[in-house]
Order: structure tokens, then sequence, then C-alpha cells
């Protein structure tokens, strides 16, 4: 069950982490050069020849210091989103400092704000873009109209059309890499199994999070968190062939158990979720007990298995993935530990079944609140 629990409780967070170092990588090997431009820019436009020193330097060393820290500890922090931030703002204000040492609105490298809009999509989803959109332009804003409020009213236009190529640049840059991540979604499908994959898992969870829960107006959503109980010893005892026909099998079984418009994911080796769109609570749990059934009846290729599953509802209000997801690894954890082949509801799920309950759905494993299993077969 640790497996369990490493592997899908942090799917969607891992795979945001994963596409965001990968971008990360990609980008590395450009960002140095980037820097050189912008320092034989600011050296020959911006720098001493108006004036101005050479004091930009330091901006621009820190700005490179920065990028090298959150590449060191970025694949190994629990949160790389936070050291890339980090690192991302240090080009605005490294800008912005450059902006102030050549001119404030009259300076030429406003422009350059461009640059860190453009990357903005490709590192951050749509929270993340609104947030560095935000910064970016008050830093921008800062920049060029807080040292002389009155020379930034007289270059308005051209302050009004940088803006305006700022916030374009986030757009055209977020459609762009949801283009890109679309591309790499095609492949969904597992092969053993015929199931929708890990890939098709991702993109399905990021369309669910946030969306509305009202169980009153028949939005409802349930999550089962299925695993094969025993399954190493099938393949120890009958071998990894006939272990991958039992897979194949139960897929079958499962796909054909479930209802039209629900979906079947293969998440892991034995491990499998099913997403219920519109289920309240007793539906969930009636789908479960019918799934439980169907493989425990079946004996694919003649040998005996089991399911146990979890179940998770989703609360009134707006959809959380990431809590339904640890909701139902918890409630599959309860439903191992008290004796396999059997469905759990978690706790938060559990009130919905007090009425199942009353009617003698039976079981339970010792030390168990009784609410939390249905054993309805």
């Amino acid at each position: 069950m640790g497996k369990t629990r490493d592997t899908l409780v942090s799917i969607h967070e891992e795979a945001r982490r994963e596409r965001l170092l990968d971008m990360e990588e990609r980008l590395r090997r450009y960002r140095f050069a980037t820097f050189v431009i912008l320092g034989v820019a600011l050296a020959l436009g911006g720098g001493s020849s108006l004036g101005y020193g050479y004091w930009w330097i330091a901006p621009l060393l820190a700005g490179l210091a920065g990028f090298a820290v959150a590449d060191r500890y970025m694949r190994s922090s629990a949160r790389p989103a936070l050291w890339v931030a980090c690192a991302w703002a240090a080009l605005p204000v490294i800008l912005a400092a450059s902006v102030l040492l050549t001119g404030g609105a009259t300076s030429p490298v406003l422009v350059w704000f461009g640059l860190p809009a453009v990357t903005l999509g490709f590192r951050f989803e749509v929270r993340g873009m609104v947030a560095g959109t935000v910064f970016l332009i008050a830093m921008f804003l800062g920049a060029a109209v807080l040292p002389d409020p009155h020379a930034a009213w007289e270059q308005h236009e051209q302050l009004v059309a940088i803006a305006a190529l700022i916030i374009s640049a986030v757009i055209l840059s977020g459609a762009l890499i949801e283009s890109d991540r679309a591309h790499r979604r095609r492949s969904t499908l597992d092969p053993l199994t015929g199931l929708f994959n890990r890939n098709a898992l991702e993109q399905r969870l990021s369309e669910l999070d946030g969306q509305p829960c009202d169980p009153g107006e028949g939005l409802s959503h349930a999550f089962l968190l299925c695993d094969l109980d025993h399954f190493k010893r099938v393949n120890d005892q009958f071998g990894h062939a006939a272990g991958d026909a039992v897979l194949q099998d139960v897929a079958y079984t499962m796909r054909a158990a479930l209802r039209a418009g629900d979906s079947i994911y293969r998440v892991g080796g034995e491990e499998i979720l099913v997403m219920l769109p519109g289920a309240g609570h007793e539906d969930a749990l009636e789908i479960a007990e019918r799934l439980r059934e169907e493989v425990r009846d079946r004996r694919p290729v003649g040998v005996p298995v089991s399911l146990s599953i979890g179940v998770a509802v989703a609360e009134p209000g707006l959809v959380n993935c990431d809590d339904m997801l640890s909701r139902a690894d918890s409630a599959l954890y309860a439903a191992k530990a008290g004796g396999r082949d059997r469905v759990f509801a978690d706790s938060k799920t559990e009130l919905g079944f007090t009425e199942a309950w009353s009617e003698g759905v039976g079981g339970g494993a010792p030390g168990a609140p009784p609410p939390r299993e249905s054993q309805l077969g």
C-alpha cells in the first residue's frame, strides 16, 4: 500500500512537477546566451555611453546566480515550482533595475519586459501565469512611472504599447504550450489492458479540478480506487504471462460493468482508478460493490482474484481532485487492512452511507468504525 500512496495520491502534482522540470531543462541551455545578449546590449546602448556607468552589471550577475541556485536545488526539492518562480521573478527585477539605471520611462530597456512574458506560459499553469503577469506589469510600471511620473505621462503611449505587448506575449505563450501539452497527451492508452493510462488521467484531473459540485443539482463526482488483492502471488505462482492475462481479463470485466460515461484508468501495476461523473454516495457504493463482485466471480483464466476498493465522493462546492485522491487512497488502505475483497468509504463519504448501513449491509474489520465498510454482496 505504500506504493499506492506514493504513486496515486501525488499523481497530479507529480505530473505538474515533471513537466516543469522538463521545461526548465530545455530552457537552461538558452538562458545563458540570453543573459549575454542582454549584457552586451546594455553595455553598448544603455550603460556607460549614456552616463549611467556599469551598475547594471550587479543585477545581471544576481539574476544568473539566482537561476544557478534554482537549477541546483529544484530537482531535489519537494516543491520545485517555488525555486523556478523565484528564479523567474529575478529577471523582471533585473530589468526594472536596468530601466532605473538607463532612463526610466525613456529607457530603451523597457521593451525587454517581453522576455520573461514569453517564458511565463512555458513554466506555469493558469494561476501561475496570472500571478506572474501581475508581478511583471507591476515591476514594469514601477520602474517606468515611479521615478518620474511626469516623464512617464509624456511617454504614456509607448508605455501602453509595451504593456499590451507583455500581456499578449503571455497569452500567446500559454496557447503554444497548451498545444504542445495536447500533442504529448495523444498517447493515452495502456498497451496491456486497453485502459486509459496516467497521461489520460492527468489530463482528466486537470479538466475536473475546480469544477462545480452540487449533488442537489445532479452535479456530483466519485472516485473508486481499486487494487487487486495479493496480485504478486499470481505472478509468483502462475508466471507473469498469466498475471498479464489476469489484468487484461479484469480490465475487460470492469469496463463491462461500468455505466456509459464512466472512465477507468490503469495508474500502476495492479492499481486502477474509476471516475464516476454524476455519481452520488449511493451510486458510488453500488457501482463499487458491483465491480468487486464481478471480478471475484469472474475467475480470469481460472485464477481466483479479488478486488479491494476505496470510495471517495466530492464534497459540495468545487471539486478538489488531490483531496479526493487522498481520501480514496485512505479508504483503500482501510479496505486492505480490514481483510481485503471489500469496499470502504472514506470518513467524509461514509456519512452518505448511513442509511445503507442501517439496513444491514454487513461486515467490518475489527476496530474499524462500521459505516466505513460496505459488503452488499
